[in-house]
C-alpha cells in the first residue's frame, strides 16, 4: 500500500475514534492533560499515542534519522498531527495542479524530494527553552524557535463554549497558542489581534505534556505544516 493511502487511511480512523472519544481522553480541543508528567521521552509519547494522530509523522522523522531532534532536552516542541501532513499534501498539490492538473503531491513526494527539507524545517516547532503552561502569561511574550526566527507563545483565557467554556460556570478555561511571526511586533503588541502577514496564530489541542525530555504542546489539526501557504 503507498504511504499516502496509508495516512489517509490512519486519519479517517483517527478522527473517527477521536471525534467518540476526545471528551474522556487527553487529547481534545483546548485542553491540557490530566497528569502532565509522562514516563517516557516525547519521541515514545508521540509513536505511543492510541489516535494515531502521529504515525506519519514520526514515519518521516524516522526516514529523515531525526530521532534526536525529538528528543531533545529542555526545549518544547509544537508538535503538529498528522492532519497537518495531510493539509500540507493538499495544499501542494492544488498548487502544482494549476500547472498541470495530473500530478498530485503525496506523502511519497515528501519522502522522495522533501526529507532534507521536512528535516531541517522541523525547527519551526521548536523553542529553545522548556515552557510548561505555568510560566506562560495571557499577552504572551516572544521566544526564537530554532530556525532563530521570532514566535509568541500565549495561554489566554476563552468564552468559546467548544474550548470548554460555560457561562454557568465561575471558572474560565485558557489555552495555549502557538503563533509564527513573518514581521516583527510593535511593543505593546495584542496578541489576539495578530493575523496574516504579520503571523499566524495556531491553537494548541492538548497542551503541557512534561515528557522525559522536554515540553510537549500539540497544535491543531487544522494547520498546514510548515505554515505552507
Amino acid at each position: 500500500m503507498k504511504t499516502n493511502n496509508i495516512l489517509y487511511f490512519v486519519l479517517i480512523i483517527g478522527s473517527f475514534i477521536l471525534s467518540q472519544g476526545c471528551k474522556k481522553d487527553d487529547y481534545r480541543i483546548g485542553g491540557d492533560v490530566h497528569d502532565p508528567n509522562i514516563r517516557m521521552t516525547t519521541y515514545d509519547y508521540l509513536k505511543s499515542n492510541k489516535y494515531g494522530l502521529f504515525d506519519t509523522l514520526i514515519m518521516l522523522v524516522d526516514k529523515a534519522g531525526i530521532k534526536e531532534k525529538i528528543n531533545q532536552q529542555g526545549v518544547t516542541f509544537f508538535a503538529p498531527t498528522d492532519f497537518a501532513i495531510k493539509n500540507y499534501v493538499t495544499s501542494r498539490t492544488l498548487a502544482i495542479q494549476k500547472i498541470d492538473p495530473f500530478k498530485k503531491w503525496t506523502v511519497d513526494s515528501i519522502i522522495k524530494y522533501e526529507l532534507p527539507r521536512f528535516a531541517d524545517s522541523l525547527d519551526v516547532y521548536f523553542v529553545k527553552e522548556s515552557l510548561p503552561n505555568v510560566n506562560l502569561t495571557m499577552e504572551g511574550k516572544i521566544y526564537k524557535n530554532q530556525k532563530n526566527r521570532e514566535v509568541v507563545v500565549s495561554y489566554e483565557e476563552t468564552r468559546d463554549p467548544n474550548l470548554g467554556y460555560n457561562p454557568n460556570s465561575s471558572i474560565i478555561p485558557r489555552v495555549v497558542y502557538y503563533t509564527y511571526l513573518y514581521q516583527t511586533l510593535s511593543p505593546g503588541f495584542d496578541i489576539t489581534k495578530i493575523a496574516y502577514p504579520v503571523g499566524v496564530r495556531t491553537l494548541v489541542q492538548t497542551s503541557n505534556a512534561q515528557t522525559t525530555t522536554g515540553t510537549l504542546h500539540v497544535l491543531n489539526n487544522s494547520h498546514t505544516l510548515f505554515y505552507y501557504r
